[in-house]
């Protein structure tokens, strides 16, 4: 009889939906989405639907790299004894590893419009990436197993901007590029396990250590969760 490995998603494709989420909301695009292909616009029409018209502004992430984030808050701890996802028994409880992640990305925001009070042009977008990179709007939480884990996201500081005289008989559109870094997390798509602490003895003695004599003891036994 074959055994089966349960396989959960990984908390790196949350933690990336839901930048884009974060993103799409706040510069007000139509579509957003990563794409790591040299053939862009023929995924961008998949994305719209084939046939139909591109609806600006739109947005895509090409992610340049991810590297190990050694400097975030105890990465060792994660790696090893993973976070709890769910208790499996009165006996045992599953656990995801965790590494801490640097998600470095490339973002191409194209609209049609160069120039506009409100959103969906290049100098409103360059504004508004401005404000948050100091305010901190594209930061996220990813809710995994038990543990809801903070998001971070530091901005560049310059936002690429295009030519206003690339103007044809076509349609214009105006690609802005930018970068970002996501401080986030990957993970193991399989699950591991580990014992349940249930109960521990307490127990209280006097005299030296070679000596020492018990003279109460304590049992202690945890709630049981949910």
């Amino acid at each position: 009889m074959e055994s089966t490995t349960e396989e959960i998603q990984p908390i790196d494709y949350l933690v990336l939906a839901g930048f884009m989420d974060r993103f799409q909301q706040v510069f007000g695009c139509a579509k957003c989405a990563y794409i790591n292909a040299n053939d862009k616009t023929k995924i961008l029409n998949r994305i719209f639907g084939e046939g139909k018209p591109l609806e600006y502004p739109y947005a895509y992430f090409e992610i340049k790299s991810i590297e190990a984030n050694d400097e975030t808050y105890n990465p060792h701890y994660f790696m090893r004894r993973g976070m709890v996802r769910t208790v499996n028994s009165n006996s045992t409880l599953q656990t995801v590893r965790l590494m801490p992640t640097n998600f470095e990305i490339e973002i191409t925001y194209v609209t049609n419009r160069f120039q506009s009070v409100a959103q969906g042009s290049v100098l409103a977008f360059s504004r508004r990436w401005l404000l948050a990179r100091r305010g901190g709007y594209l930061k996220t939480s990813v809710d995994y197993g038990r543990m809801q884990l903070g998001i971070g996201v530091t901005l560049d500081k310059s936002v690429v901007t295009p030519s206003r005289e690339n103007i044809t008989e076509a349609e214009t559109s105006f690609p802005v590029t930018t970068r970002a870094i996501i401080h986030g997390y990957v993970s193991e798509p399989v699950p591991g396990s580990k014992g349940l602490v249930t109960q521990f003895n307490v127990n209280a003695s006097i005299g030296g250590v070679n000596s020492s004599k018990i003279i109460s003891s304590q049992f202690l036994a945890f709630p049981e969760k949910s």
